[in-house]
């Protein structure tokens, strides 16, 4: 992620696809991986890209974190009751 946070896009684009290859057996660090790739995505100003990792994720695990980066993300494309309907879903989950 401090590639990401320093713009050095080429080397976080590396090395997020090798931590998607390597996470590929265990469920947690494989949807934490799709989150840091929609998170690179969505710094990148590719909305669907950044969606379609998260939907990934959210597959293997209905995560409050990964409902708010999707605000975030739905957020930043101009989408706000969609956004403001996944941080409701993430409240709710945080709440149970």
């Amino acid at each position: 992620m401090s590639y990401i946070q320093k713009e050095e896009y080429p080397a976080a684009l590396q090395l997020l696809k090798r931590a998607e290859y390597i996470s590929e057996k265990n469920n947690f660090q494989k949807s934490t991986t799709y989150n840091n790739l929609a998170c690179y995505y969505r710094r990148r100003k590719k909305v669907k890209e950044a969606l379609v990792y998260l939907h990934k994720a959210l597959l293997i695990e209905n995560n409050p974190d990964t409902r708010l980066n999707i605000c975030a993300v739905l957020s930043h494309a101009g989408r706000h009751e969609q956004a403001l309907e996944s941080a409701m879903s993430s409240v709710i989950l945080l709440q149970n």
